[in-house]
């Protein structure tokens, strides 16, 4: 027993010589490294005059800037001094630049005209209006006019030229909505250098793109979206544009006569095909979700199996037949004939 005792005292002994020498030992503490913020803050010095000086390569920012739209542009140019002075001055080699915008709302195409009329009678607001690029309608539905003023307007026209307007934007809140017809057919005569229009939305009639395409002969793109009159398939109403580049009529409507049957005709006449009256210069075209009528006969229409043959031919007819300029068609051609089409024409991009 007292051994055991003994043992039991020498441990305790033991155990609270440990606990002092724990006690004791120095406490090893994480050196603090001096001058971490001074280096932090050094980097973040560096990194802001490195920004401040920071050069895209020219040729970099004109790749970009030409896939911008005007609105893209506009934001574009507010975010540094560098792009701001590219986009806006003649940056050579940048052929995407803000272009000025003459923008038109109102309810009287006769009102119009006559604050056109008096602009031009001055002869510093008649230079400023000569700068415009772009005319764009706001709501152009809104624009009313009377049979009484169409010869009016026409007068009023020969003595309005805006040399400067290169595009055209016809707008309009829905596709049910009628335009001025006098507004239509007096715009080619003031717009002699026009290259674009757009008439998305707008209800109009063959006669209207006939006017335009035989008026303003420097015209190259033509957007017609949603427009519920119809087209001639073969491009007639497009006949006089030799500069004509691009077409797109999605969601629009073809009308097929009996005397165009010859555009389906995968074997014979391969002169005569969609658009073989216009197609010169064709370098892009969209046509998909486009409606057909076709005046070939009683029911024709009806027979679903038959339209779908007779559409698709006149598709193939015109990849097979068109220019070598055209390098882009997007229609609704199947997925098999698009397999076939690319390898008879590899040049041509095709898609749905």
């Amino acid at each position: 027993m007292r051994r055991a005792n003994a043992n039991n005292n020498n441990n305790n002994h033991n155990y609270d010589r440990d606990r002092n020498n724990r006690k004791r030992r120095p406490s090893f503490l994480t050196p603090s490294i001096v001058g971490d913020d001074s280096i932090a803050g050094r980097t973040r010095r560096q990194k802001r005059a490195i920004a401040s000086k920071w050069d895209l390569q020219t040729s970099i920012i004109l790749e970009i800037i030409s896939w911008l739209d005007q609105d893209s542009l506009m934001n574009l140019s507010l975010v540094s001094k560098q792009l701001h002075d590219i986009i806006t001055t003649d940056e050579p080699g940048n052929k995407n630049k803000i272009r000025p915008i003459f923008e038109i709302s109102g309810r009287s195409t006769l009102k119009f005209y006559q604050n056109l009329q008096h602009h031009f009678l001055n002869k510093e607001t008649k230079g400023k209006l000569q700068r415009y690029q772009i005319m764009s309608f706001k709501d152009s539905s809104k624009l009313k006019g009377d049979q009484k003023s169409d010869h009016k307007l026409r007068e009023m026209v020969k003595n309005i030229q805006m040399n400067g307007i290169v595009s055209l934007y016809l707008s309009s809140s829905s596709s049910r909505d009628e335009i001025d017809s006098a507004l239509l057919l007096t715009l080619p005569y003031i717009l002699p250098k026009l290259q674009e229009v757009d008439f998305s939305n707008v209800c109009y009639g063959h006669l209207i793109l006939w006017q335009f395409l035989n008026t303003c002969p420097l015209l190259e793109k033509l957007t017609s979206n949603n427009n519920r009159n119809h087209y001639h398939v073969s491009g007639y109403e497009m006949q006089y544009s030799k500069n004509l580049k691009e077409i797109n009529m999605n969601n629009s409507t073809f009308v097929v006569f009996v005397d165009d049957r010859k555009i389906s005709d995968l074997n014979n006449h391969h002169e005569i095909f969609m658009f073989h009256e216009c197609c010169k210069a064709l370098e892009h075209v969209s046509i998909r979700y486009m409606n057909w009528n076709f005046s070939l006969g009683h029911n024709f229409n009806n027979d679903e199996d038959r339209k779908l043959i007779l559409i698709q031919n006149i598709l193939i007819k015109f990849v097979r037949n068109a220019p070598p300029t055209l390098h882009w068609f997007r229609s609704d051609l199947t997925p098999d004939n698009m397999t076939m089409l690319r390898m008879e024409r590899p040049g041509i991009e095709l898609l749905n």
